[in-house]
């Protein structure tokens, strides 16, 4: 199997909640891509909240961007672990 295959078999697609405790801020990649971060501190009824890192691209970083710290969100995307648990290619669903 290639890496493309195997790599797309391990993303785990999920969607939650939480508040913004960190504002949204623009990051330049080295393509000049749209991206942008925030964090939240994610509730779940099957642990502690914890902080998640919102990571977001093209028109998402743009609708990402409109959110403020305390603002409730619930967003979708990767799970993935980059120094940290963090939610790639994500939508906000609500905010």
């Amino acid at each position: 199997m290639n890496k493309l295959k195997m790599r797309k078999a391990k993303s785990i697609r999920i969607t939650t909640s939480g508040t913004v405790i960190r504002a949204p801020e623009r990051v330049k990649t080295a393509t000049g891509k749209v991206m942008a971060t925030m964090t939240i501190q994610a509730e779940s009824d099957k642990r502690s909240p914890y902080p998640l890192k919102i990571v977001a691209f093209d028109i998402n970083a743009l609708e990402l961007m409109t959110c403020q710290k305390g603002n409730k969100v619930t967003a979708t995307g990767r799970y993935e672990w980059f120094n940290g648990y963090q939610l790639t290619g994500a939508q906000i669903v609500t905010g």
